[in-house]
């Protein structure tokens, strides 16, 4: 029992050098009559950087919906225009497409007889 009490007190002194060596390396600041405006000088020139970013982002956001809404707008109006969908299915009329442009890429067969072609 006496040896815990004797580890004790010489953590709690230790504690205690602990202390006042961290007083000594950083003593309290003068208060003065202009402490407290530099401190909110200091604080807010901190926020002025994220309240410009914010903004920015608040800006940016505001335009992107509205580009986004006019954007909707135009597509769902030109769309009402376009009139009637053909009655073939996409493949279908793929298909047909394909057909007519590998067409153009055969020429006729044309055949001499052998007589001319001398």
């Amino acid at each position: 029992m006496d040896r815990e009490s004797h580890s004790t007190g010489s953590d709690e002194a230790r504690l205690e050098a602990l202390f006042k060596a961290y007083r000594a390396a950083c003593p309290d600041p003068e208060p003065s009559a202009n402490f407290m405006p530099l401190l909110w000088q200091g604080i807010e020139a901190r926020q002025s950087v994220s309240i410009v970013f914010s903004r920015l982002a608040r800006n940016l956001m505001t335009a992107a919906l509205a580009l986004s809404i006019l954007l909707g707008l135009v597509v769902s109006f030109s769309g009402s225009h376009v009139g009637q969908l053909p009655s073939e299915s996409y493949v279908e009329l793929l298909a047909e497409e394909h057909y007519s442009q590998s067409l153009d890429y055969y020429d006729p067969l044309r055949t001499t007889p052998a007589t001319e072609q001398h």
